[in-house]
């Protein structure tokens, strides 16, 4: 049979049930925080692709000539 002491030893060497909440409480803030910032830093990665393509696109005319133009150079008699 299990004395007062013997209880006592248990308490010490176990986490209580509020012990173990307060545990999953602040993991769950941690993760939920994790999760946050990284949708955080994927989103401004996105905002960050968005404005490159954005820019290229303005100048899609440009770039696409661009190789005729080099032909034509490459072609041009030099004086």
């Amino acid at each position: 049979m299990l004395t007062k002491k013997d209880f006592q030893k248990l308490e010490e060497k176990f986490a209580s049930k509020d012990e173990l909440k307060n545990e999953i409480g602040k993991l769950k803030k941690e993760l939920k925080h994790d999760i946050v910032q990284f949708k955080d830093d994927i989103l401004s990665e996105i905002i960050k692709l968005r404005d490159d393509i954005s820019i290229v696109i303005g100048y899609r005319d440009i770039i696409e000539d661009h190789e005729v133009r080099i032909t034509k150079l490459e072609h041009k008699p030099q004086n």
